[in-house]
């Protein structure tokens, strides 16, 4: 995609994390349906396009038969990735738990952690845009938006999460790896295998995020947004799929 179109989706996208502490929907008390809309392209993602790459990881992963392997070959990725999940839950926890009320000089171990893994995911979004091999202006306005709506959720459940730390430090560094990532797409083009392999290791956040925060509690649950935001959402991934970039 032009380098022109694809730098003003990276503001665009950027400007979702940078604003929704302020988005007039999010002041009421009331769980709003975009984060049913957001919690829908968001499980889609996971599935039909990260689960998918993860796969992708583990096929460039093969060793020979000649090789002596640790671990289960067919197993590498999959592992790595479990090893994150559960990493990730088990310190995420700690932190949602014990730093929403607070904010002391430094970024504790589980701050880091969360910002490390969604700075890896905001710079493979960013590296995505800009390489994004279809001309087709319907496809990647279709990417853009599903991508805005993800985000949203993302930010949202961030800024609840780490109510101090989202405004002063998460926002700017989820707003830089996004451009570092387009950046990274323009210089080397080449690195778009080392983007795939980074899947690998933010997988486990992603999907925990996914399924664990963007999905709420029955009382605030709107199920009808979300199971029709699955059904748009995967019809949008298989077309792209097939279609455009067959």
């Amino acid at each position: 995609m032009s380098i022109y179109v694809s730098f003003l989706a990276v503001l665009a996208l950027s400007l979702i994390g940078l604003t929704v502490p302020h988005w007039p929907v999010f002041q009421r008390k009331a769980h709003p349906p975009i984060l049913s809309v957001s919690a829908g392209v968001g499980i889609t993602y996971v599935f039909l396009v990260l689960l998918p790459k993860l796969a992708e990881v583990q096929a460039s992963l093969q060793v020979s038969e000649d090789e002596a392997a640790i671990l289960p070959v067919d197993l590498h990725a999959y592992l790595s990735a479990l090893a994150g999940f559960i990493v990730f839950l088990l310190i995420a926890n700690k932190g949602f738990s014990d730093r929403a009320d607070r904010t002391p000089s430094r970024l504790s171990f589980s701050e880091t952690l969360v910002l490390v893994v969604f700075g890896i995911y905001y710079a493979q979004i960013g590296f995505l845009l800009r390489s994004w091999p279809s001309a087709i202006w319907f496809g990647y306005l279709g990417l853009v938006g599903a991508f805005a709506m993800h985000l949203v959720g993302i930010n949202y459940h961030l800024w609840k999460r780490y109510p101090n730390r989202f405004p002063r430090v998460f926002r700017w560094v989820l707003f830089l790896c996004l451009l570092i990532g387009w950046m990274a797409a323009v210089i080397y083009e080449q690195l778009s295998g080392v983007v795939k392999f980074s899947t690998m290791f933010v997988a486990g956040g992603i999907i925990i995020t996914a399924i664990r925060e963007e999905i709420p509690a029955q009382k605030d649950a709107n199920i009808p947004y979300f199971l029709a935001t699955v059904l748009v959402t995967t019809i949008f991934v298989l077309f792209i799929e097939i279609i455009l970039l067959d």
